[in-house]
């Protein structure tokens, strides 16, 4: 009670500024400190209601979007404007009304919160990832989890498409260099921030041997397969191929979708 009492009257001291009031909360310690459990504050704490770690929760629909564009180096940051209208899902029909899909591809990949909504459809993506109905208020969101979720992350053209872009960007940051080692690198500090341990730099680099020794064939068949969005002409394809894949599971990592 007493914290509350000093943010309210720090809030009118400033002129009910909401920004200077979201500054105060998220430059404390209490917001930016770590998911990471503490056995001395479980003891005291088990159930977190003190805050003695940061509660470890999950993306909301909209920002999973948005970062799996920036991510793909794709993401329009303009500002302003009319609602956009993305691309839907192979197969579904357009809502009742109509669904005008941007002819400019980057009009399309705006920040989601641009997304024109309506009613009678939710746009299939945040749909699966709990967007409130827009028939309703919604005081607070439902936070589920659900196979529905990695299905579409996993499943989705679209997030095949990012994974698509993402790559290119990791062949583009390592220039010239093959090395498996080099791109494992940085893929995950793209997607993660962070380096990979040892471990998960084996796992990964034998991922990408594996799956170029799968890919040969069927390109030699030329059957499809999904390439960098951007590649240089020197660029192994199998092997680009592969790197595509490596950038699709870790858009469907956990660590990906969730704050920690």
């Amino acid at each position: 009670p007493e914290l509350l009492d000093w943010l309210a009257a720090d809030f009118m001291a400033h002129g009910w500024s909401l920004k200077h009031l979201h500054r105060i909360i998220m430059g404390s310690a209490t917001y930016r400190q770590a998911s990471v459990d503490r056995a001395e504050a479980s003891r005291v704490d088990p159930d977190n209601r003190l805050l003695g770690r940061f509660p470890r929760h999950r993306l909301e629909a909209e920002t999973i979007r948005d970062v799996e564009l920036s991510v793909a180096g794709l993401l329009n940051p303009r500002m302003g404007g009319p609602g956009i209208f993305p691309e839907l899902p192979d197969g579904m029909p357009a809502p009742r009304g109509g669904w005008r899909v941007n002819e400019d591809p980057s009009e399309r990949n705006r920040r989601s919160v641009y997304v024109f909504i309506r009613r009678n459809t939710r746009y299939p993506m945040f749909d699966s990832f709990d967007m409130p109905d827009p028939h309703e208020s919604c005081p607070r969101r439902n936070v589920t989890t659900s196979p529905l979720q990695a299905l579409t992350l996993l499943n989705s053209r679209l997030t095949l498409d990012w994974a698509r872009g993402f790559a290119g960007r990791v062949l583009e940051a390592a220039g010239r260099s093959e090395e498996l080692e080099s791109r494992v690198e940085i893929a995950f500090r793209m997607a993660l921030n962070r380096p990979p341990d040892p471990s998960e730099r084996r796992s990964a680099c034998e991922f990408l041997r594996q799956q170029s020794q799968l890919l040969t064939p069927r390109l030699a068949r030329q059957e499809p397969v999904a390439l960098p969005l951007s590649m240089g002409p020197e660029v192994e394809p199998a092997g680009a191929a592969a790197l595509v894949d490596l950038c699709h599971v870790l858009l469907n990592t956990t660590e990906f979708v969730y704050v920690n």
